[in-house]
C-alpha cells in the first residue's frame, strides 16, 4: 500500500511537470511569434485607415469637384503624406497611410502606399483604391505652399454649397472651417436677419506674411448660395470680439448708471424733505438693499469717503455702486454731488478709487 501511494505522488509531479512544461513552450512560442501578430495588426489598421481615406474622399465628391481643402481634410496629414494628379475631372492621389497597434511596450506602426482614384459627381461617387508598390510613395515630392488667397478661394467655394440657413448648413460651415488643416476658426457672428441674415467668420490661414505666418480673412455667407472673403490686417480678426465687448461695456454701464440713478433720486429725497443731509440719513441711503437680495450685504452702494465744502453747502459722496444679484461681477465708482442750497444731487462716474474700507 505504501508503494502504491509513491507511485500516485510520483505520477502528480510527473503530471505537474508536462503541465509546466507545456505552458513554458506556449509561452515560448507566444514570445517567438508576438513581433508577426503586432505586425499583423498593424497592418489591418492601414486597410482601415484606407477605407476610411476612401469613404471621406467619396463624401468629399459628391458636391461635384474635388478641392484642395477638400483633399487636406480627407488625409488629415501633413504636407509630405500624398500628391495629386488630375486629368480633366479625374483626381488620382498617391498617399502613404500609416496605421498602429498598441503593445504593452508601447505602439508598433506600418505603412501602406495607396492610390485613389475619384471622379467627383453630384452623388457620393465610387472611389477607386489600391495599393501600390512602397516606392510611388517614396518619390512623393513634398507639396509646396498653398497661398492664404488660394486657400480662401476654396473655402469659399465650400461655404457656398452651405449657404442654406438651418442648424445643418451651420454644422456643415463650422466644419470647414474648424477642420480644415492651416485654418483657424477665431470667431463667428451673425448679421441681420431672416433672408437677409449673414453669416460672419472671421480666419486665420496659413502660410501668410502676418504674426507667426498666419493671415486674417473675413469670409461672409448669405443665401442663397453666396459667399465672399477678403483679407484683413492682423487686428481685423478681433473685431467680433471688440464688439461684443463694448456691447458687454454698455450693457455694464447702463446698468450702473441705473442703480445710480436709484441713489441719486433717494439722496434728492432726503434733501428735499428740509434741505439737509445728516450721517443718518446718508446711511439709510446708502442701506438700500437690491430688490432680490438675499443678504443684508447686498445693498445697491457701499459708501467710501465723504467730502464737504467748508460752509457744509455741497457735499460729494463717493461710493462704489453694485451690480444687481443677477450680475454680481458689475460694479463702478460713482461720485454724488449733493448741494444743499439748490436742493439739488447729481451723479457721475469716475475713475476715482472707491476702495470700501473692509471689503
Amino acid at each position: 500500500m505504501e508503494r502504491q501511494r509513491g507511485g500516485c505522488l510520483l505520477n502528480g509531479c510527473v503530471t505537474l511537470l508536462v503541465l509546466a512544461l507545456a505552458l513554458v513552450g506556449y509561452g515560448w512560442w507566444r514570445l517567438e511569434t508576438a513581433p508577426g501578430r503586432t505586425e499583423a495588426r498593424a497592418r489591418d489598421d492601414v486597410t482601415r485607415v484606407a477605407a476610411a481615406t476612401r469613404t471621406r474622399l467619396s463624401a468629399a465628391a459628391a458636391g461635384g469637384s474635388l478641392l484642395e481643402t477638400e483633399l487636406d481634410r480627407a488625409f488629415r496629414k501633413g504636407p509630405d503624406s500624398w500628391a495629386e494628379e488630375r486629368d480633366g475631372r479625374h483626381v488620382t492621389v498617391t498617399a502613404l497611410l500609416t496605421g498602429s497597434t498598441g503593445v504593452w511596450m508601447g505602439t508598433v506602426t506600418a505603412d501602406g502606399c495607396y492610390e485613389f482614384t475619384v471622379t467627383p459627381a453630384a452623388a457620393p461617387p465610387p472611389v477607386r483604391a489600391r495599393e501600390v508598390p512602397d516606392g510611388r510613395c517614396e518619390r512623393l515630392l513634398p507639396r509646396p505652399a498653398r497661398e492664404p488667397a488660394d486657400v480662401a478661394r476654396d473655402l469659399a467655394a465650400e461655404l457656398r454649397a452651405t449657404a442654406p440657413k438651418g442648424t445643418a448648413g451651420d454644422s456643415a460651415r463650422w466644419t470647414i472651417l474648424t477642420s480644415t488643416p492651416g485654418v483657424r476658426l477665431q470667431d463667428r457672428a451673425y448679421e441681420g436677419s431672416g433672408a437677409a441674415q449673414v453669416t460672419v467668420a472671421l480666419v486665420w490661414l496659413d502660410g501668410g506674411s502676418g504674426p507667426r505666418g498666419w493671415d486674417c480673412y473675413e469670409f461672409r455667407v448669405r443665401a442663397p448660395h453666396t459667399a465672399t472673403f477678403k483679407p484683413l490686417k492682423p487686428d481685423g480678426c478681433h473685431r467680433i470680439q471688440r464688439e461684443r465687448d463694448a456691447r458687454a461695456e454698455a450693457a455694464r454701464r447702463d446698468q450702473l448708471d441705473e442703480v445710480a440713478g436709484r441713489i441719486r433720486r433717494a439722496l434728492g429725497d432726503a434733501v428735499a424733505q428740509d434741505g439737509r443731509l445728516t450721517d443718518a440719513g446718508t446711511r439709510r441711503v446708502f442701506a438700500l438693499r437690491q430688490e432680490d437680495a438675499v443678504t443684508p450685504q447686498q445693498v445697491l452702494a457701499n459708501l467710501s469717503h465723504t467730502d464737504r465744502s467748508a460752509d457744509g453747502s455741497r457735499i460729494t459722496l463717493t461710493a462704489r455702486v453694485n451690480g444687481l444679484r443677477s450680475m454680481p461681477w458689475y460694479e463702478g465708482c460713482y461720485a454724488f454731488r449733493v448741494d444743499l442750497r439748490a436742493r439739488t444731487v447729481t451723479a457721475r462716474s469716475t475713475v476715482k478709487t472707491c476702495s470700501v474700507p473692509g471689503s
